[in-house]
């Protein structure tokens, strides 16, 4: 599974992540960079057939079942089965959201990320162009699931339409590749120094692959 996700706006470079109990101070950035995500997500499960459609037994949709379950759902009726997104919502339920990842660890999935970063800075210089890599890891920290109540300050409810809140990673170490091709941002300046310099186009290019392919992920292959 190959598709694209677009932000354009403002980005903050991380520093070090906060420990347990630290105040993340990029909290309300990273969260409102989160929301472009997710309304580009929750269209992609509606348009994708196989995410549309499947369906699945409540609390039952991994990747694979022992025997014993396998054979109690012999004579269990279609009428019991839920479609996928709510059974992945219901199963990462944290602070009050319900979330719906869409690469897994038990789905065996992988993700590498092909990311386009236009930006102010000059053309070139990837390596050495200032807080580059740390704006690449606030974007990372962007696209997994918030860990802790801590990375929701300032958003402790969803809104209406964000129940669900779709994500693209359960957890950023499932990301197997990464590459950064980065070029000049040619969009009009708005005069204001440090708000220009953090203006960035990032066209961000996820490939969805099983690691162990299974009935289940093969839709993903």
């Amino acid at each position: 599974m190959r598709f694209r996700l677009i932000y354009e706006g403002e980005l903050k470079a991380s520093q070090k992540d906060p420990l347990d109990k630290q105040i993340d101070k990029l909290a309300e950035h990273k969260q409102s960079i989160r929301k472009k995500f997710h309304h580009q997500l929750r269209h992609l499960w509606k348009t994708n057939w196989f995410l549309s459609t499947h369906k699945v037994f409540a609390g039952d949709y991994g990747v694979s079942q022992s025997a014993s379950d396998t054979a109690a759902r012999w004579g269990a009726s279609p009428n019991d089965m839920i479609p996928l997104l709510e059974a992945v919502a219901d199963n990462h339920c944290k602070n009050v959201y319900r979330f719906v990842p869409l690469v897994r660890k038990n789905w065996r999935l992988m993700c590498s990320l092909e990311i386009l970063f236009l930006r102010r800075d000059p053309p070139g210089s990837v390596v050495h162009a200032g807080d580059l890599d740390n704006r690449i890891k606030t974007l990372i920290d962007v696209f997994r699931m918030p860990k802790n109540p801590n990375e929701l300050r300032g958003n402790e409810r969803p809104l209406p339409e964000e129940d669900p809140f779709f994500c693209l990673l359960e957890d950023d170490e499932l990301i197997t590749g990464l590459t950064v091709e980065s070029d000049r941002l040619l969009a009009p300046p708005t005069g204001n120094k440090d708000e220009d310099r953090r203006q960035v186009c990032i066209v961000v290019t996820a490939d969805v692959r099983p690691y162990d392919v299974t009935t289940f992920n093969l839709s993903f292959a």
